[in-house]
């Protein structure tokens, strides 16, 4: 019940902005958009309406660098980095929080800075000052996630790093 809370609705899995893409269906060799697929063969009930939101692929180079890391965020952190969500810090990294309300961006950190110099929790245009990129990057008592993990994930890390390079401002 640590990360299974009420905020979070209880369940950690998937969402539909999550399916809302092509899959490729190894069995048959076909394509197909998975809501579409799931409601075809009558798993989701009620069946999801047509045209749900979609979140960006985070390994999707060919959507923007924005697009995908907010996704990360939202699917990686959060479940409990949200609106009442259980860390007690006030961070929100939902997908369609503007980055200006998150609590994250430019913001000092309330929990240590990890011996960073000036740090923020996203320090725009400088992933080397964000406290949110390097407990992403480390496995000991300063990590994010602080359970179910052992490993790094590199490929997230250097995408969080990328966009928090790219960032100009909070805006």
């Amino acid at each position: 019940m640590q990360c299974h809370t009420q905020a979070a609705g209880f369940s950690l899995g998937l969402e539909t902005a999550q399916q809302n893409g092509d899959h490729l269906y190894p069995q048959t060799g076909r394509t197909a958009n998975q809501i579409t697929t799931l409601n075809a063969v009558n798993v989701l009930s009620p069946p999801v309406a047509a045209n749900p939101p979609a979140y960006a692929d985070p390994s999707d180079a060919g959507q923007s660098l924005t697009a995908r890391a907010r996704s990360y965020l939202h699917t990686n952190c959060a479940n409990c980095h949200r609106a009442s969500g259980p860390t007690g810090v006030n961070l929100d990294l939902r997908h369609d929080t503007p980055l200006a309300q998150t609590g994250a961006c430019d913001v000092a950190p309330s929990r240590g800075d990890l011996g960073i110099a000036n740090a923020r929790i996203i320090a725009p245009g400088d992933d080397a000052r964000s406290v949110l990129l390097a407990r992403m990057a480390t496995r000991d008592a300063n990590a994010m996630p602080p359970i179910a993990s052992n490993v790094v994930d590199a490929a997230g890390a250097q995408l969080i790093g990328a966009w928090i390079d790219s960032l100009a401002n909070c805006q």
